[in-house]
């Protein structure tokens, strides 16, 4: 068995300093983006980011994770998803419950609604494609899927908020685009 003594190697602790400065740069980077009403600049810089983690994460020589990291990684996933269920639920209610007071919640009721159906389903399939096959060896299988999901995802939030059917403003009106739903905002259009 050959050694391939060129591959540079990278100690777990050098790896965690850079992901802290990804982290930070790409804060940095969606929080700009943001309050400049951009949205693209984010996905760019998360899938750069991502890539990168990946890939450094792949260098590095110590032990990164342990099956007891794992375990417990699982089970508050597990806690994490039970409770947002519980708590989303209650939410629900109390939102579809409050529709006649403001109709806005109505439409935050059937988004919280979806975000737990999505989610609870979600969990099943992976559940139960894990509980089938192996996690080491399909890497790119699983890569694959991944990017398969968050095609789907982004295509579905493009979709939605794509603002089809939406009241523009224009020269101090609300102007119908499309066929809303609801009402025109109440507020001074300026």
């Amino acid at each position: 068995m050959l050694i391939n003594s060129n591959k540079k190697t990278m100690t777990l602790k050098k790896f965690k300093i850079i992901k802290l400065l990804i982290v930070a740069i790409l804060a940095a980077l969606i929080g700009a983006a943001v309050v400049r009403g951009n949205f693209f600049i984010p996905l760019v810089g998360l899938t750069v980011a991502i890539l990168a983690l990946l890939y450094l994460r792949g260098r590095v020589s110590e032990i990164i994770a342990d099956e007891r990291d794992y375990e417990v990684g699982g089970k508050a996933a597990r806690w994490a998803i039970e409770i947002y269920g519980w708590i989303a639920t209650i939410f629900i209610l109390f939102f579809y419950a409050q529709k006649s007071v403001n109709p806005a919640y109505e439409a935050i009721g059937a988004t919280l609604a979806y975000s737990v159906c999505f989610l609870l389903i979600f969990y099943s399939l992976l559940f139960r494609y894990f509980e089938k096959f192996s996690l080491g060896k399909n890497k790119l299988i699983y890569a694959i899927i991944g990017l398969v999901i968050f095609i789907i995802v982004l295509l579905f939030g493009a979709r939605l908020l794509s603002g089809e059917d939406d009241w523009i403003c224009k020269n101090g009106e609300w102007i119908k685009h499309g066929a809303p739903s609801f009402p025109a905002p109440e507020v001074k259009c300026e």
